[in-house]
This record gives C-alpha cells, structure tokens and sequence, in this order.
C-alpha cells in the first residue's frame, strides 16, 4: 500500500519520514512542555534548573519555557505555523545549550577544544536545534494543517 501512495503522485518518498521527524520531534516538545507546567517535580526541577543557569525572570520564564514548548510543540506535531514553531523551540534549546548545556560541558572535562566541540555535538539540546532548522527552511511538508490551509488559500 505504501508503494502505491508513494508511485501515486501524491506524495515522493522523503515525505513521510520528513513527516514521521516533525510530528515525533513535536511530541517530545508538546510533552515535555505539558510535564514542566502540570507536573509539580519536573516543574520543581526547571526552576532550580533556571535559577542555578542565572536566567533572568524565573517568576516569568518557569512558566514561559513550557509553554512554547508546548505550544510550539503541538504546532510542530500538527504541522501548523511551522517555521514559526520551529523559531520558538530553536530560541528555547539555544538559551538551554549556552546555560545549562555549557554547564555540562564544563563538568565532564573535555580534553582539548575539539574534544569540547564533540561535548557540543553530543548535547541533545544543539541536535535539537539542527534538526528545528530542517522545519524553518523546509516548512511542514504536504502532510501538515499548513498545507491544507495553504490548499484553500
């Protein structure tokens, strides 16, 4: 069945992984944004995780942070406003990688300065953050609200 979709015309054969990449990378968002804001530990957790980084406005950002994550999580899942999701999220991992993520960096002792560009790699928030700019460049693809809307437009 998948190989008549894709010979149908409708869809080519990177379209459906694309798909499968944003909807799974906006669940993870969309969850981990709902458990920050409903979830009393993990919302404990990003606080004291905001205050030890020295962000400014924990009263404001503890519940900013999950919020976009949510949102711009849920958005991205459903392919809807997508560049614009995507921006969101990428702002979030930015600030998480040069807080709390050079803070990890710095405790797992790289050897060298190669050794601590491949610390860098490592971190889950910068592979996060190559793969959001896949959506802001590309958008959403043909299997998103984005489309349909598109569509009717």
């Amino acid at each position: 069945m998948l190989h008549n979709v894709l010979n149908s015309g409708l869809l080519n054969d990177t379209e459906i992984p694309f798909a499968i990449a944003r909807v799974a990378t906006g669940l993870f968002f969309a969850l981990s944004g709902f458990h920050k804001l409903f979830n009393r530990a993990r919302h404990r957790t990003l606080v004291n995780t905001l205050k030890d980084c020295g962000v400014p406005c924990v009263p404001a950002m503890q519940w900013f942070v999950p919020g976009v994550e949510l949102s711009a999580g849920l958005g991205l899942a459903f392919g809807f406003l997508t560049p614009l999701a995507a921006l969101g999220l990428i702002a979030i991992c930015v600030v998480a990688t040069c807080t709390d993520g050079v803070k990890r960096i710095r405790s797992w002792q790289p050897l060298d300065k190669a050794d601590a560009v491949d610390d860098l790699l490592y971190l889950p928030e910068f592979v996060y953050i190559i793969l959001l700019s896949f959506f802001v460049a590309a958008g959403a693809g043909p299997l998103s609200l984005d489309a349909i809307i598109s569509s009717y437009l």
